[in-house]
């Protein structure tokens, strides 16, 4: 068995999916999280990304290309189903999955840390915000317009969901843990507002239970 160590930020949805699949293939290894810029030039010096993974002197970069590897080392219990049209369903969701939920996190970590331009308030801005028929800041209603979205991206995985355990499968694949990365980020109200509509979702939050108890616990 080869010594395998994931090195990632702490609490981040890609280091997470990767540490789920490792605990889901029972394979042991070592996981070291950073504590500052110096770590990640250390750990992933051709990307200067992470999560990576090491297997024994063998560098893996991005977390996708590092769950296709996990599969490689112990392809049982697989990542990917066995019927080709499932799997290349489960792939699509995954690559879906890290890109729509990454634009979110972005354009609301650039939001919050942007400052609002100073401009004068019109006399009907005014009167709207005393009528309290608007925001005032336009950072906030962007912020709002923002929930808004990743509450449709939830319906979205509701859909796609349906009545099946996993996502297009009655097994959890490498799709599942990826969305519940997000889910799980979404589940610690980073993104105030969002924490609400996950949990009014049922059909999702026993979803992220169930991959939970193949994977290692909430």
């Amino acid at each position: 068995m080869p010594k395998i160590s994931l090195y990632g930020h702490d609490d981040t949805p890609f280091t997470e999916k990767c540490r789920r699949a490792l605990v889901f293939k029972r394979l042991p290894f070592d996981l070291h999280i950073s504590t500052g810029p110096e770590d990640v030039k250390r750990w992933s010096p051709v990307t200067g990304l992470l999560p990576v993974m090491r297997v024994d002197d063998e560098l893996v970069s991005d977390s996708t290309t590092i769950l296709y590897r996990i599969e490689e080392l112990k392809p049982d219990p697989p990542l990917l189903s066995p019927d080709p049209n499932v799997a290349t369903q489960q792939r699509n969701l995954e690559d879906w999955a890290d890109e729509s939920f990454l634009w979110y996190w972005q354009e609301w970590f650039r939001l919050d840390g942007e400052a609002p331009p100073p401009a004068p308030e019109s006399a009907f801005a005014r009167f709207r915000r005393l009528l309290g028929l608007g925001a005032a800041d336009p950072r906030e209603r962007a912020k709002a317009e923002l929930v808004r979205g990743l509450t449709d991206r939830m319906n979205d995985l509701v859909n796609f969901l349906g009545s099946r355990p996993y996502f297009y499968s009655d097994q959890p694949s490498l799709a599942d843990l990826t969305v519940h990365a997000m889910l799980r980020t979404l589940r610690r109200d980073e993104i105030p507002g969002a924490a609400g509509q996950l949990s009014a979702r049922p059909a999702l939050v026993a979803f992220m239970r169930r991959v939970e108890a193949e994977t290692g616990g909430a």
